[in-house]
Formats: C-alpha cells, structure tokens, sequence
C-alpha cells in the first residue's frame, strides 16, 4: 500500500489535516506542507532518505507529478519507502509549465508560480492507492 497526494490548487475547499510525525521535536510536525504566497504554491513534502538522482518528475497539461524511493537497506531488513504523488492546479490561476521542483536533504520542494492577476486559492484532497 502507498500513499498519494492530490492538490487541487484553485479551487474551494478545507484543506485536510495531514498525518503527524510524533518523533520531530521542534518545527511543523506535518509529512507535507501546502502553502500560497503573494506569487506562487509552495509545496513541502518529506521523503526522508531519498536521494536527489532517484526524484522523477514531470508535468503535462495542469499536473505536477513525483516519485522517489529511499533505497533498500537490507542489513536492517528494510525494503525501503516508496514515494510518490500528484498536484492539479488551476491553469487559469498558476502557469503550471513555470513549476520549479528540488529535493534537498529528503525534502521535496515543489514551486509553482501564480498567473498574475488572477485569483487562486488551494484545495488539498489525500487518497490512497493501493499496488
């Protein structure tokens, strides 16, 4: 089983509260993170452990797609995490083809600059995918 993010970023809406990592002891304790600034959507993700050459992205019409694994450590008898999701924005609010994507120290960085003058709000929705 693995978990999958959708945002739709334009639309109304509450935004769902996200699971908690009860081991973090300072800081948002969130697994991701939705925020809107003046110019665009910033996106946090933790994806602990994975490197920045496994990330895979793309974009395609008003999608902004992710995966990455955290490699296997056998010697703990680990099969490593799996990670991945997908973002819907509003094409007449955010200019998706601009989207700036990172990885720095197992945390996804995903930017997304908005159309100016337009107005847009976030809609985060979660679903599971089971495979």
């Amino acid at each position: 089983m693995s978990r999958n993010m959708e945002v739709n970023a334009g639309s109304s809406g509450e935004i769902p509260s996200p699971i908690r990592n009860r081991f973090q002891k300072s800081g948002s304790q969130a697994v991701y993170e939705v925020t809107e600034t003046k110019k665009s959507c910033v996106t946090r993700v933790d994806m602990p452990g994975c490197p920045e050459s496994d990330l895979t992205y793309w974009v395609d019409a008003n999608n902004v797609h992710f995966f990455a694994d955290e490699p296997a450590m056998p010697e703990y008898e680990n099969a490593g995490r799996k990670y991945g999701g997908s973002m819907i924005f509003n094409p007449e609010a955010y200019d998706v083809k601009k989207t700036k994507v990172k990885l720095i120290n197992g945390v996804l960085w995903i930017t997304v600059p908005k159309i100016p003058g337009k107005n847009a709000s976030i809609n985060v929705k979660e679903r599971i995918l089971h495979y």
